[in-house]
């Protein structure tokens, strides 16, 4: 006599977890907890959507800035000699989308540029007093790009000078020395060294020539830097010259009497 074996109840089986599969308990799971589910669902939507859209946002930010930046370079850069009207008006036309790209895209790669022509450009229409806040906001902003941040203290030195601040110039052109990773050096030495010659601060101004030289013999400055050398350079005193001859005397008379023996 054979007996069958009924399967139990599902829907009995339905609650009782010991005789669910496991896609039945998730869906029982689902069924139990549908309100957060579908709450938790919407809510990662919107995170997702959320930072897709910033994602996006900053990238049109960052290609907007970058387009204006552009623009202000070129109508700084390419302004005509012969037009001295349209290169002023160019000028100022830059100046307005430089403005425009610290204002509206401060965090923006292109704003640090933005910041250095701004100081280049108010700098040549004789606003010393702004190019030198500039450049300062540059250097409290911006210290990631040593190459940059040379060129912007060199340029500060540069205004502090033009601005009739002579120790603040110092000061500025100094902090290029000082800079480990400072790619213009050799400009800050040779421009330190005119600005001791015109102070007729001789000795001052060789010893910057003679450190440019030295240290910096292929720079495009190494040239003229040599020159002044020799034409600063104190001559040697009669005496001085008469002892170089006896020793130079006393050096031929010695290799002559060794050449006897």
């Amino acid at each position: 006599m054979s007996f069958k074996l009924k399967d139990p109840d599902r829907r009995s089986a339905m609650g009782n977890p010991e005789f669910m599969t496991k896609n039945e308990k998730a869906w029982l799971f689902a069924e139990q907890h549908r309100s957060a589910l579908i709450v938790g669902i919407v809510l990662l939507c919107l995170v997702t959507g959320t930072l897709g859209g910033l994602l996006w946002y900053q990238n049109d930010q960052t290609r907007q800035a970058m387009t204006h930046q552009h623009e202000a370079a070129g109508l700084y850069l390419d302004r005509p000699l012969d037009d001295l009207e349209q290169s002023k008006q160019n000028l100022e036309k830059a100046i307005v989308l430089f403005e425009q790209v610290l204002q509206q895209y401060p965090t923006s790669p292109s704003a640090e540029l933005a910041q250095y022509f701004l100081g280049n450009a108010r700098v040549e229409q004789q606003d010393y007093a702004t190019a030198i806040s500039t450049y300062q906001t540059y250097t409290q902003n911006h210290q990631d790009n040593p190459i940059l941040l040379g060129l912007v203290y060199q340029r500060l030195g540069s205004a502090y000078l033009l601005n009739k601040d002579r120790a603040k110039a110092i000061e500025a052109f100094t902090t290029v020395l000082d800079m480990a990773d400072a790619a213009n050096k050799d400009q800050v030495l040779f421009e330190l060294a005119k600005m001791e010659e015109a102070q007729n601060s001789n000795d001052q101004a060789l010893s910057y020539y003679k450190r440019l030289v030295q240290e910096y013999p292929r720079s495009p400055y190494a040239g003229e830097a040599t020159l002044q050398v020799k034409a600063l350079e104190p001559e040697p005193s009669p005496s001085e010259v008469e002892d170089e001859s006896n020793d130079a005397s006393n050096e031929n008379t010695e290799s002559d009497t060794d050449g006897q023996e």
